[in-house]
């Protein structure tokens, strides 16, 4: 049976904390430092990085899941998104995991609910940087994702021998499943992967993804802003919804209109104004969080990952939801806009009519 010398499993647990992270504050933190800049995948040509490198601020250790204890780190972004990560090293020597041990470990791990713990851990560290977080607030929506690190088997595999060999126990894996998936669920889980030489391979799926690779460290943390960004993609898509809901009926509401002159309705058009701008801000904030160009390793990583996330169907509708804000917005105001002429007209014709009297009695 294969055993795996050398690798890892993670944990990752996005979560909204605010509309902005001063990072610059951060860094004052005694176990904080910035992501390190993304290496090229060999020889490729050069490439854009972060715009605004994450920071990563070291949580300490954390019980070990099977020999070793794990450690526990939370990456800030500053669009207002935190990742915390919790990452234990594979057994090695003569414990070493075969793949078949490997499904067991994604099934504890998956039932282990480090997202309560997570929860409990960016509370937390929340009120330690309350201060650098502009309008704190924590959204009770969370998004996980599962890696599966394998640096080193016990012998040299291809990325075609080690999926025809063991396709069915990495599917397993992935799914966090014991027992054996269809040929048909076999196929979904395994269809998006990618592969730079003959010996690593990458498959993502859509809650965890499988890095064979001992240069793995920026594929990583690709998979990790992925996992961020689906995040986002959720928040702002909830954010919409219930705003849509709100303000969907204002304008049928005929008793907003009874007073001249007033403006109808403003605190509801104000509200609809900057929903759509900060929606629209922390959609292109997060979109270009990372700045990876041409068909370069890490993109296509990307690219695969946001494929099996279905990230372009959260963005399309968001701007479905986008367009319907503008479109309630400019209902609002042209009701606006058609009471107040209508209110002047009124006036003017009450004051022509005032003329008129003044000059047929007074005259």
């Amino acid at each position: 049976m294969t055993k795996l010398l050398n690798g890892r499993v993670i944990a990752f647990f996005a979560f909204d904390i605010g509309f902005e992270v001063a990072l610059e504050q951060l860094r004052e933190l005694p176990s904080s430092a910035p992501v390190k800049p993304l290496s090229p995948k060999k020889q490729t040509p050069t490439f854009l990085q972060y715009s605004k490198p994450p920071l990563v601020v070291h949580l300490g250790e954390i019980k070990p899941i099977l020999s070793e204890a794990g450690r526990a780190q939370v990456t800030v972004f500053d669009f207002g998104a935190a990742s915390i990560a919790y990452q234990w090293p594979l057994p090695s020597g003569q414990q070493a995991l075969s793949l078949a041990d490997l499904q067991q470990l994604s099934r504890t791990l998956y039932g282990l609910n480090l997202e309560a713990q997570a929860k409990e851990q960016i509370q937390v560290f929340m009120e330690e940087i309350r201060s650098a977080i502009v309008r704190p607030e924590l959204s009770p929506l969370v998004e996980d994702y599962y890696l599966f690190v394998i640096e080193e088997f016990d012998q040299p595999w291809s990325a075609a021998d080690l999926l025809a060999g063991h396709g069915s126990a990495i599917a397993q894996v992935l799914r966090f499943e014991t027992q054996p998936l269809s040929s048909e669920q076999q196929g979904e889980a395994l269809n998006q992967r990618l592969s730079y030489y003959e010996n690593d391979l990458v498959i993502v799926d859509w809650n965890a993804a499988l890095v064979y690779d001992r240069d793995y460290r920026d594929t990583v943390n690709v998979l990790e802003l992925l996992n961020v960004e689906l995040l986002e993609a959720r928040y702002i898509d909830e954010q919409l919804d219930r705003r849509i809901g709100d303000y969907q009926g204002l304008p049928l509401k005929r008793s907003d209109w009874s007073v001249p002159l007033r403006a109808p309705n403003r605190k509801a058009i104000q509200a609809l104004a900057e929903l759509r701008l900060e929606s629209l801000v922390l959609t292109e904030r997060v979109d270009n969080a990372l700045k990876l160009i041409g068909d370069l390793y890490l993109a296509r990583v990307h690219a695969i990952g946001a494929r099996r996330l279905y990230l372009q169907d959260w963005e399309s509708a968001i701007s479905s939801k986008l367009d319907i804000i503008a479109s309630l917005y400019q209902l609002l105001t042209d009701r606006v806009r058609a009471t107040q002429s209508q209110t002047l007209e009124l006036i003017i014709i009450i004051l022509i009519l005032a003329e008129i009297l003044m000059a047929v009695f007074f005259y």
